[in-house]
């Protein structure tokens, strides 16, 4: 699948998810690899690191794909 031009027309590539999702398994996980010292504050800058960077990724395909959205949008609008 390419990111960079989602193909709106499949059906697989329309269903996948643009946001990844975060669950606590992971984040716990992550915290039991990635922090020495387990506290609020590491706890803390641990999940917005990883929630900015999924962020950051969905965005990038956001603006990748806008003009898809834009196209794909209005053809349902003007099917009505």
């Amino acid at each position: 699948m390419n990111w960079n031009n989602i193909d709106l027309n499949s059906p697989y590539e329309r269903d996948q998810n643009i946001l990844d999702s975060y669950d606590s398994d992971t984040l716990l996980l992550e915290i039991e690899h990635n922090c020495p010292e387990i506290n609020r504050d590491t706890v803390r800058k641990q999940a917005l690191y990883e929630i900015n960077l999924k962020a950051k990724v969905a965005k990038e395909i956001l603006e990748a794909n806008l003009d898809n959205y834009v196209k794909e949008a209005l053809k349902y609008r003007n099917m009505k």
